[in-house]
């Protein structure tokens, strides 16, 4: 190339960017802008002193399932053969202090499908009717780790909830 040719092609260049420098500035203030606005807005919505903070609250969906498993053969030789029960999740993790609603949703519709949901440490005992979504509300008021079941199918039908102590304030 000759250096008519290189220096037309600088020229293009720096034609083609003239704001390469002012590019960057204006993202500093934009991103500048962007972050003094977010602080207004969180301090116009910030809690006045004295005022009630919005209660914790916790909100898990569990399902119940059935694992299957069948030995080889002809179907009519096995109707029902190593079935297992089970809530998915079977663990639970809460804090302290929160009002915990857990939705059950029960996804079998057979006659051997009535499932409960027994937390003994907080006194619960419901029924989850096949096919049906059954919420637990409770207020999870000690720390630790506390089993759970179903009635009817344990001990395979388990879990286990664990309330984390609250944070010190």
């Amino acid at each position: 190339m000759s250096r008519q040719s290189d220096s037309l092609l600088a020229s293009t260049e720096r034609q083609k960017h003239p704001t390469h420098k002012h590019g960057n500035l204006i993202a500093v203030m934009t991103l500048a802008a962007t972050v003094l606005l977010g602080l207004t807005a969180m301090s116009a919505y910030a809690a006045e002193p004295g005022a009630a903070m919005p209660k914790p609250q916790a909100h898990v969906y569990i399902y119940t399932v059935r694992w299957v498993s069948r030995e080889g053969g002809p179907a009519k030789a096995y109707k029902k053969f190593g079935e297992t029960y089970g809530f998915e999740p079977s663990t639970i993790v809460v804090t302290e202090g929160e009002e915990v609603t857990l939705t059950f949703r029960n996804l079998e519709g057979g006659p051997d499908d009535l499932h409960t949901f027994t937390l003994p440490a907080y006194d619960i005992d419901r029924s989850i009717p096949p096919l049906q979504t059954v919420n637990v509300i409770f207020k999870a008021d000690k720390a630790g780790v506390f089993p759970f079941h179903c009635d009817n199918h344990k001990p395979w039908m388990s879990g286990e909830l664990i309330v984390l102590p609250a944070p010190a304030t």
